[in-house]
Parts: C-alpha cells; sequence; structure tokens
C-alpha cells in the first residue's frame, strides 16, 4: 500500500509510537533502517518485539532498506519506516531508495556539541546537513512528537540552529 509515516526517532520504536502515531496512520508493520540496530542481535530482538500485537517489524541496514521500502510500497499493507537520524534517510536517497515526501521528526536526545532545535530536538551539524539535503530534494519535514500536537516546519525550526 505505501509508507505511512516516515519518522526520525532516536528511541526508535517506544510509547509514542505504539499507542499514539499507530491509532492516528494506519500500520500494518514497522520498517526500521539502522546498521547498527540490524548488526546487534540484542537490540535487533528488542525492537522487533516492541511492537504492538499484530504489528510486524523488520530491522535493517541502509543497503538492505532500498529494496525492502520498494516492497511495502508495492504490497497492500501500510508501513512505518522508522531511523534514528536524518543521516540515514539522506543515505537512504543517496542510493536510490525512495519513501516518499513527508518525514515526521520526533525525538533527538542532546549530545555533546548537539543544539537544540525544537522541544525534545538536539541535533548535530551534520544532522543539520542532512536535513538540508533531504529539504533540497523535495521532502517535506515536520518536527511533531505526537499527532494532536502542531507540527513545525524544517524551514522554521532550522532558524534555532
Amino acid at each position: 500500500m505505501t509508507i505511512t509515516l516516515v519518522r526520525v526517532d532516536d528511541r526508535v520504536i517506544h510509547g509514542q509510537i505504539v499507542a499514539r502515531w499507530s491509532r492516528f496512520k494506519p500500520c500494518n508493520g514497522i520498517l526500521v533502517i539502522d546498521d547498527n540496530i540490524a548488526q546487534n542481535p540484542i537490540q535487533k530482538k528488542i525492537f522487533t518485539n516492541a511492537a504492538p500485537t499484530g504489528v510486524k517489524v523488520g530491522v535493517f541496514t541502509v543497503n538492505e532498506s532500498i529494496e525492502k521500502i520498494k516492497k511495502a510500497i508495492d504490497s497492500k499493507k501500510s508501513y512505518f519506516l522508522i531511523v534514528k537520524t536524518p543521516i540515514t534517510l539522506q543515505k537512504i536517497l543517496e542510493k536510490g531508495g525512495d519513501f516518499g515526501t513527508d518525514i515526521n521528526v520526533g525525538p533527538i536526545s542532546a549530545k555533546v556539541n548537539g543544539k537544540t532545535i525544537a522541544k525534545n530536538v538536539t541535533i548535530s551539524e551534520v544532522e543539520k546537513s542532512a536535513f538540508d539535503f533531504l529539504e533540497i530534494n523535495g521532502k517535506n519535514i515536520q518536527f511533531q512528537l505526537i499527532p494532536d500536537e502542531k507540527a513545525a516546519k524544517w524551514s522554521r525550526v532550522k532558524q534555532n540552529f
């Protein structure tokens, strides 16, 4: 069917995803794209078991994601695509992946040399560059922690960097 939610969220699958977003947008499966998680059997198992009943989770590397995203879009089911950082979405685009136009940004935790640009969102210079790359490539980037919260566009939020 389609990818109903593309989300940048460094907590990946958690209460906001399970309790809020999966009720707001259709979701039969979740594609987690992260090279580190995909190569760590313990983390992979944790996230695979974190989804609500009836929602399948696949954890893939960026390289694997290109084909998995295409299969998800071509299927009759609806999927969430979740990444920990906008850098992953940039890599997917650079490798020819197509995940649609809209990107939702959830929490990105504080880090050394990071700058807080929105509620619960702290990004590095490299992550800022990735958001700029995504915007230049036609992506609509919205910062919104939960569905009933007002979204803020990247064009406005990046002024806080």
